[in-house]
């Protein structure tokens, strides 16, 4: 597979093609199937102007160029985690969270949540009812490497 290097507007695009989400506009999007076409993922549907369709290396590897590049475009937004620094009790409510558990957000628990911000994995979040710091969710890379921060190989092990 050769190196591609896709706009985040072509990576959602993309997106939107492998799910079947057609817009309601496509011309909108013909900078982003014109990029995809110059990458050879996709390609003009003869006879239209504004159609396109997956070109067989496109068909092939689009989930793999989704990934790589989704990859890509999150690793140049954010720093990546550090959970070098994560207390032992933070480390064990990441275990609790990566295994699936729905933990609310609580006075007991918030400085645990604030602990995982710090490092990056988790990202405070604001609710109308209840306030700053009311919910907190995984970042992009926090979600992907959970387990690795929770020092677990995988989800079995922490079932």
């Amino acid at each position: 597979m050769t190196t591609i290097t896709l706009s985040a507007n072509a990576v959602a695009v993309l997106r939107f093609e492998i799910r079947g989400w057609k817009g309601k506009d496509p011309a909108r999007r013909l900078p982003a199937y014109r990029e995809l076409a110059e990458a050879g993922i996709m390609e003009p549907v003869p006879g239209s102007e504004t159609e396109y369709r997956f070109t067989r290396y496109g068909m092939e590897h689009r989930e793999e160029i989704l990934e790589l590049e989704s990859d890509r475009i999150e690793s140049d937004r954010d720093e990546p985690p550090d959970a070098s620094k994560l207390s032992a009790a933070a480390r064990e409510f990441l275990r609790c969270l990566a295994s699936g558990e729905s933990l609310a957000v609580n006075e007991a628990n918030k400085p645990l949540y604030r602990e995982l911000a710090v490092a990056r994995i988790m990202a405070p979040g604001h609710a109308f009812v209840g306030g700053w710091e009311a919910v907190f969710r995984f970042t992009y890379w926090g979600w992907r490497r959970r387990f690795e921060f929770a020092e677990v190989a995988s989800a079995k092990e922490i079932a």
